[in-house]
């Protein structure tokens, strides 16, 4: 009886894959070996699960769609990095997305870093166009040690703040951790050059820095100042479309509270994909296996578990 039960729930905790997960796989063809770069590679049959198989002319080596992806050496189905995706986009926090998917606490964080290092160029792209808000958000850079002077706490945008810049279509936004305290041109250019078309209008706050943006990237200013936007409601603010993203984003790292400040541009990648990409939370994890199996990537367990791969 007891053999039975054991028997049930390893099933359940490792179920065969579907024929619907096998063919989604299949479905995003290989376009070179994931070994030796080369194209001439040819489909050579199926797996025993079903699973597409590949073999390259160059080195001779055979592999998956899924061979040397954040997915490799695992057994499918993906159903439960779908679980554990789902959970992190609807803004679970990382222990409650791996005891809700069954899974050790460091497995759960094991594969958020895997999903850091997927999204880790996800925003070097991004150009945005038309109208563009643009603003500054901070938090606090450490959880308990603070600077000081003379036994006092640094005040206001201090060294105890990160800088994160923000711009945002309306649509999709952008976030850059640009250091730590006040603002300043070099630091508004180094967020901002790049990611602004030529043309574009840029909608602020007044921000000394944000002219040099405006002169150097060929922008349209529109200056609301925080003076003449305080009290209003989000309805009539025009500041609104940018104070929505660090609202979401402030909500978000709450939800987060044990992360580490050293990974913070990970996290803000994590949360720039979620806010700017469509659909419900399924929708969202396909959008990025699909992402994640094209770019070859892998992190071995061993290798994350050195302290310094830890986030």
């Amino acid at each position: 009886m007891m053999v039975s039960t054991l028997a049930e729930w390893y099933d359940a905790k490792h179920r065969e894959a579907s024929n619907d997960e096998i063919s989604f796989i299949n479905s995003l063809e290989a376009d070179c070996c994931p070994y030796c770069g080369s194209r001439s590679i040819r489909k050579d049959g199926l797996k025993k699960s079903g699973l597409r198989c590949y073999e390259c002319a160059w080195c001779g080596r055979k592999f998956t769609p899924i061979t040397n992806t954040i997915f490799d050496s695992r057994k499918i189905p993906l159903s439960e990095w779908v679980e554990y995706l789902s959970h992190l986009f609807e803004l679970h926090s990382v222990a409650t997305s791996a005891s809700d998917n069954r899974n050790a606490d460091s497995t759960g964080r094991y594969w958020l870093s895997k999903v850091f290092m997927v999204l880790r160029g996800y925003q070097d792209a991004m150009v945005l166009s038309g109208k563009v808000w643009a603003d500054e958000t901070y938090i606090p850079r450490w959880k308990t040690k603070r600077i000081t002077k003379d036994g006092k706490e640094l005040r206001g945008l201090s060294r105890n703040q990160f800088a994160i810049y923000s711009l945002t279509d309306g649509d999709r936004c952008f976030l850059k951790l640009v250091g730590v305290g006040k603002p300043s041109e070099a630091k508004a250019m180094k967020a901002y050059s790049g990611r602004i078309a030529k043309g574009s209008v840029f909608v602020h706050d007044g921000e000394r820095s944000h002219g040099i943006v405006m002169k150097e990237l060929g922008l349209i200013g529109k200056s609301h100042k925080t003076e003449e936007t305080k009290g209003l409601s989000d309805k009539d603010n025009p500041m609104e479309p940018i104070n929505e993203v660090h609202r979401e984003l402030k909500k978000f790292l709450s939800r987060h509270g044990g992360y580490s400040r050293e990974n913070l541009q990970d996290w803000l990648n994590l949360f720039a994909f979620i806010f700017n990409t469509p659909g419900d939370k399924y929708q969202k994890a396909q959008i990025f296996i699909e992402m994640a199996i094209k770019m070859r990537m892998r992190l071995r367990f061993r290798e994350w578990a050195k302290p310094k791969m830890r986030g």
